[in-house]
């Protein structure tokens, strides 16, 4: 299941609403409502003293004159609902607001009675009357309750606010960092640096569009490192190519030279041979040229296969009967063997034969008169093996690797002055084949001596 960032948004706004709201209830009740308490304390305790001060002089007033007194006093109190009380000496109350009257006498008769009745009731300040009697400024208890506090309620919107402005400022910071790092790697891209990656493996929006990047950059450096060897091969190629043609051509010069040349007398057997020569070394280049085209056309995918379903191991028979006459005329001894009655494959059967023949050419050139070489067909793992061995010379460990590169001449080659037979790119047009048929082919040594081909390729 794909992560996506509104969760962790909706979350982190959620977290922080719970976060604000419990900050403000903890402000509103450890901080704002002791406040507010002392506030109204003092202004109680202000508003008592006056009124019992007024009082002194008169300790009997009328209802009229002490209802307009403590009216007037209440009102200055600010904190609202408070409750002011003159106690007359004889016992009786007289309260305002005046709807508080029975709930306040009953408090007072409770004085003796369960605690439990007292506690709803808070005391604000309480003075004497000089004559007799008593002021007292009260207020429920219940107005301790926070959510209840009007002017502390207010405070739950800057507090959330501020608290959702410092969550949001870090989800915003945290998600702007993530996409400086998309943007960072995206301007190392296009300025050419294909060695960043952002490695996000969040899961979410984000992080999958940062793990697209790292792909779509590693497949960049894959194709650049592509285009780099093809180009690399491309410039060795002609390289290469000026290189084998040369030699012919300047053979080819020489020898037409001599033969223009009218202070050089030659018999009719110089002169047939310089003209062979020249026959030859023009075979030569045509050899080199037909190969160099058909390589080019097999690695730029321009010469089409037809697939077809095939025994491998009958072609493999049908090509070692046509190549017998030549290995017998040669003094070597060619053999087949198939470990398996049959061996279906799909692929084109000319192509096949193609890179049969050019093993067979290269045993022919290389093994020497006396030598034995065998094709063996097998299976492992759904896949057959046309194994082509000899006893050869054989090539050193280091240059397995290398002899089925284009022009690539192994130090056997060398040392028996074969130069001038075969184009070099015979191997590279096996290889070519046989990968195109998603095979496989390589080259091992064989103890004591020798040297086997080995082409693999997968079963129908």
């Amino acid at each position: 299941m794909k992560r996506s960032l509104f969760w962790p948004i909706a979350g982190f706004a959620l977290l922080t609403l719970v976060l604000g709201t419990v900050t403000q209830l903890w402000l509103v009740d450890r901080v704002i409502i002791p406040l507010e308490s002392r506030e109204s304390k003092a202004r109680a305790e202000v508003v008592a003293a006056t009124l019992a001060g007024e009082l002194a002089g008169s300790p009997q007033p009328t209802a009229a004159v002490l209802d307009t007194l403590m009216a007037h006093h209440r009102a200055n109190m600010g904190q609202r609902p408070a409750w002011l009380v003159y106690h007359r000496p004889d016992g009786t109350i007289e309260a305002m607001p005046k709807g508080r009257t029975e709930t306040i006498a009953s408090w007072f008769a409770g004085t003796t009675g369960p605690e439990g009745r007292r506690d709803r009731i808070e005391v604000l300040a309480r003075h004497a009357v000089q004559g007799g009697g008593e002021v007292l400024a009260l207020r429920p208890v219940r107005m301790r309750d926070p959510i209840g506090a009007s002017r502390a309620a207010l405070l739950f919107l800057p507090v959330a606010t501020i608290a959702s402005l410092g969550a949001g400022l870090v989800l915003v910071r945290l998600l702007a960092r993530r996409l400086r790092g998309i943007e960072a790697l995206a301007g190392r891209v296009a300025a050419g640096d294909l060695s960043g990656r952002i490695n996000d493996n969040s899961g979410d929006e984000i992080g999958r569009i940062a793990a697209r990047l790292d792909d779509m950059t590693d497949r960049l450096a894959e194709n650049r490192a592509q285009l780099e060897a093809n180009d690399s091969q491309r410039r060795q190629l002609f390289a290469d190519i000026t290189h084998e043609l040369a030699t012919p051509l300047t053979s080819i010069k020489g020898s037409a030279e001599t033969l223009l040349d009218a202070n050089v007398h030659l018999s009719e057997e110089d002169r047939t041979r310089y003209v062979r020569g020249v026959l030859e070394e023009a075979g030569r280049m045509d050899r080199m040229i037909r190969d160099v085209f058909e390589l080019a056309r097999l690695e730029a995918g321009a010469s089409p296969f037809v697939l077809e379903r095939l025994d491998f191991a009958a072609l493999c028979r049908n090509t070692i009967e046509r190549f017998a006459p030549r290995f017998q005329a040669a003094g070597l001894a060619l053999a087949f063997r198939t470990l398996v009655p049959e061996a279906w494959i799909e692929a084109d059967g000319l192509r096949i034969e193609q890179a049969l023949d050019n093993l067979l050419v290269n045993a022919l050139r290389y093994v020497p008169r006396g030598g034995a070489v065998e094709l063996e067909v097998s299976r492992l793992d759904g896949r057959f093996l046309a194994t082509l061995s000899d006893d050869g010379p054989g090539l050193p460990a280091g240059e397995l690797e290398s002899v089925f590169e284009r022009f690539y001449r192994g130090s056997v080659a060398k040392s028996a002055g074969d130069l001038r037979e075969g184009s070099g790119l015979g191997l590279a047009i096996v290889r070519e084949i046989v990968e195109r048929h998603g095979g496989t082919i390589h080259a091992k040594a064989r103890q004591p001596r020798g040297l086997s081909m080995v082409i693999e390729l997968p079963a129908a």
